[in-house]
């Protein structure tokens, strides 16, 4: 497939910004509208898909664009000076380093370097994080966090994420009421869609030994596994996996096919892309007895779909996830300038994800069952048994 010109790409790139990073679903009229519409009937090339799909996800999406501004085409010089900017992907980057599997890519282990204005430290492991043993030590509560660049902390300094602000909360309040220490290890990677999340959770988060499982999630993961394998299939990646097997067969998808012939043939399955996800989270997570949860969160400046969040809440309830959490309106009714990064970046700043971190530790207060160290014979491993 020809490769379109950086005017092109740009324009693209600028129509998907609008249509995920601004409009409201109810309310995308006029111009937005029809770049939604654009973007929802994927009129993008093979090089448009490379720079999103394989590039930073949400940071691609959400860059670009100053919060608050008009709807309006920008100048034609803006866009000249826009084009010249070549983002690299971010498996090519300093954080990440690619792997051969549906994964793609993971971030690199043992790093400590400044990325995006902040800095990124990860542990032996590979997480965002501090360090932790392998094997989790006597009198703790163990969980396991799952997510994306939102999850991971983009932009923010080590320690700011809403994960890492929560671990500190849970733990300090556990402690002074005589309980166990509460231990949060997060194995979010930026730009992985739900599934290569869960992929990667079950490579090395198992491991670990988890008392419970948090599965972050957003509005835009609905379509995210279908778009993702979009890129993967035709080069062999995905087809073995129990999460997509039966869509792809319901889908009579086949091997050896382009993106342009998997984008026709996936599409009317998005959703049920993500289903399968749900379904075999919950279903790894129940066999080892371990609870899972799904958490919702909302992206700056992007008024929430309900209609959208609330499908993929029935979806992860039908696939048996043992509670919800719902944090999309946590930004309501804030400027979105006072939560975002950057002018030009939508990911939360350190109060946005303080917001998260308030909102989900009151929201997991009222699941104290789950919260309560499992009863484990001594030698067991992976979880609960």
């Amino acid at each position: 497939m020809a490769r379109c010109s950086s005017q092109t790409v740009l324009i693209v790139a600028t129509a998907a910004i609008l249509a995920w990073g601004l409009a409201p679903g109810r309310l995308a009229l006029g111009r937005p509208g029809r770049f939604r519409e654009t973007l929802r009937n994927d009129q993008m090339s093979q090089a448009d898909y490379e720079k999103m799909e394989r590039g930073y996800y949400e940071q691609i999406l959400d860059a670009g664009r100053k919060l608050g501004a008009s709807d309006a085409v920008e100048p034609e010089s803006a866009r000249r000076s826009r084009s010249q900017a070549k983002p690299v992907p971010f498996e090519g980057g300093p954080l990440a380093q690619g792997v051969d599997d549906l994964r793609e890519f993971v971030l690199k282990p043992n790093l400590s370097v400044d990325h995006a204005g902040a800095r990124w430290t990860t542990n032996a492991l590979g997480m965002r994080d501090r360090h932790y043993e392998s094997t989790k030590p006597p009198n703790t509560f163990r969980i396991g966090f799952v997510g994306d660049s939102i999850g991971a902390g983009w932009g923010v300094g080590d320690g700011q994420a809403f994960e890492a602000v929560l671990e500190r909360q849970l733990d300090r309040r556990s402690k002074e009421a005589g309980g166990p220490s509460v231990e949060i290890l997060n194995f979010a990677i930026p730009g992985h869609g739900p599934g290569q999340r869960w992929e990667h959770f079950k490579k090395v988060g198992w491991a670990t030994e988890p008392d419970l499982v948090l599965f972050e999630s957003t509005q835009a993961d609905s379509g995210w596994d279908e778009r993702r394998l979009r890129g993967l299939l035709p080069r062999g990646i995905g087809w073995d996996s129990a999460m997509y097997r039966d869509v792809l067969k319901r889908a009579q998808a086949r091997p050896g096919g382009t993106m342009e012939i998997y984008k026709q043939v996936l599409r009317p399955y998005r959703e049920e892309f993500a289903a399968g996800v749900f379904r075999a989270a919950a279903a790894d997570c129940r066999a080892r007895g371990v609870p899972i949860i799904l958490v919702m969160v909302p992206r700056v400046g992007k008024t929430a779909d309900q209609a959208e969040i609330q499908r993929l809440i029935a979806l992860a309830r039908d696939a048996g996830f043992t509670a919800i959490v719902d944090l999309s309106d946590t930004y309501k009714g804030i400027e979105p300038k006072t939560l975002a990064v950057g002018p030009n970046d939508y990911h939360p700043n350190a109060r946005g994800h303080a917001m998260l971190a308030q909102r989900l530790d009151a929201a997991l207060q009222r699941q104290t069952n789950l919260l309560r160290p499992p009863k484990v014979e001594t030698g067991e491993r992976g979880g609960r048994q």
